[in-house]
C-alpha cells in the first residue's frame, strides 16, 4: 500500500471499510495522521501528535486503534526488542536503519541489500520474504 493514496477523508474511510472497519470519528482521525504519508512512528509519537492536534482521543483508544490496524493488515510493525515498536504505513517488502541515539528509523530500498548466501531452509517451507534491520549509532 501507498499511504499518499489516502490522504482526504474519504479515500480513509474506504480503506476503513474495505478493512471492515467502522469509521468512527476518532479512527478516522488517527488514521489521518497515519496515513497522511509513509512514515514509521511509535505510538508514543502518535499520543503526542493527537494532542499537538488538540483531538479529543484518549490514549487507549490510540493503542486499540493501532492494534486494529496492524491486525488489518493496515499498518506494519517492526519490534526492536526495546522499548519501542515501530508502526510502519509502508507494507511493500523493504528494509531498515535504526539510529539508537535519535531513536529514528529509516527505510532501505531492497535493491541496496544484496544476499551471497541464505541459509537452508526446510523442504516444507518455502522463502516468503526476507527484511533486513540494520542499527546503528552516532559516533
Amino acid at each position: 500500500m501507498n499511504a499518499r493514496l489516502y490522504n482526504n477523508t474519504m479515500n480513509i474511510e474506504y480503506l476503513l471499510k474495505d478493512k471492515n472497519i467502522t469509521p468512527t470519528k476518532q479512527r478516522l482521525e488517527i488514521a489521518e495522521l497515519i496515513f497522511a504519508k509513509d512514515q514509521h512512528f511509535t505510538a508514543v509519537q502518535l499520543i503526542e501528535q493527537v494532542k499537538d492536534n488538540k483531538l479529543p482521543i484518549s490514549q487507549a483508544t490510540v493503542y486499540n486503534t493501532l492494534c486494529l490496524f496492524e491486525s488489518t493488515g493496515l499498518l506494519k510493525t517492526i519490534d526492536l526488542q526495546n522499548d519501542y515498536k515501530f508502526y510502519d504505513t509502508n507494507l511493500k517488502s523493504h528494509h531498515h536503519m535504526y539510529n539508537i541515539s535519535t531513536n529514528t528509523l529509516v527505510d532501505i530500498n531492497t535493491d541496496k541489500i544484496e544476499f551471497s548466501k541464505m541459509p537452508d531452509i526446510p523442504n516444507n517451507l518455502k522463502l516468503e520474504q526476507t527484511e533486513v534491520l540494520i542499527k546503528v549509532r552516532n559516533k
